[in-house]
């Protein structure tokens, strides 16, 4: 399913109150395989961590959700500065002692 920027940010939010904390534990990516961000790149426990990703509606839908939680919420995370229109999924998970970072 696909999502706007509007839905993503409503999913993320409602997945961080859901699970607790500041917006600073959470890494919010974009990426064009957020599975392999997820539990290869930051070795986030699909089991044990709080993860979630949704599929944008366009790249720069992408970037824009992502820029809403790293700019004004001051979630944690890498800002885009370059990708291709694969580059459409917004994950995000909650920092821990397993994750990188």
């Amino acid at each position: 399913m696909v999502y706007s920027v509007q839905q993503i940010k409503y999913e993320i939010l409602a997945y961080m109150k859901e699970f607790g904390g500041d917006f600073s534990e959470y890494y919010v990516g974009v990426s064009d395989d957020p599975e392999n961000a997820l539990f290869k790149s930051h070795q986030v426990d699909r089991g044990k961590d709080p993860w979630l990703y949704k599929q944008a509606l366009t790249y720069q839908a992408a970037r824009t959700a992502q820029d809403y939680f790293l700019s004004r919420l001051k979630s944690d995370g890498e800002a885009i500065a370059g990708g291709n229109e694969d580059w459409d999924c917004v994950y995000v998970y909650k920092k821990s002692q397993r994750t990188a970072p």
